[in-house]
């Protein structure tokens, strides 16, 4: 506990007042889901404020497993091949980060390197109740709406839920 209050004191020295940033929070847990540490914040005595149970934020692509997983469990393979490319549902294009596409590529390449476009397709193949339902039976709880964006982690999570409900990932399910 003492060594994450210190990751998390010199990593907010280290880069917070550059990025704006007063606060972090910090989970650590065995692959069996026991927690080993957790940080809400950089000090009690400044807030009680517990960011690692009550602070929702947007996994973004920390939420990509559970969108893969469920394409998994509706028929996809890891070695399943789908075009990186322009993507438009309805009004939304969703981009890369690097703003790039590679054609062809593997699902396991695909999230390994976290390409957006690739992930949003995997889960409109899936459905998106299904990732939706995914995602609650390792145990997120957060707000997700049936919106194309779900696959790009645009729901709310808090730490705590979100580093849990990868321990079956962690531990072979």
């Amino acid at each position: 506990e003492r060594l994450a209050e210190r990751e998390v004191e010199q990593a907010l020295a280290a880069k917070g007042k550059k990025a704006a940033i007063g606060q972090a929070a910090l989970v650590a847990m065995t692959p069996s889901g026991a927690v080993r540490a957790m940080v809400g914040g950089l000090s009690y005595a400044a807030s009680q404020f517990n960011r690692a149970t009550q602070a929702g934020r947007q996994p973004g692509s920390a939420f990509k497993p559970f969108v893969y997983l469920a394409g998994l469990e509706t028929g996809l393979r890891p070695d399943s091949v789908l075009v990186d490319e322009p993507v438009a549902i309805g009004n939304w294009r969703p981009a890369n980060f690097n703003r790039r596409f590679q054609g062809p590529v593997r699902l396991r390449d695909a999230l390994a390197r976290s390409i957006n476009t690739v992930a949003v397709k995997v889960g409109e193949k899936a459905g998106r109740g299904n990732v939706i339902a995914t995602a609650r039976r390792l145990g997120l709880v957060g707000n997700f709406k049936l919106a194309p964006s779900l696959a790009l982690g645009v729901g709310e999570v808090r730490l705590l839920e979100l580093t849990a409900a990868y321990a079956p990932f962690a531990n072979g399910g």
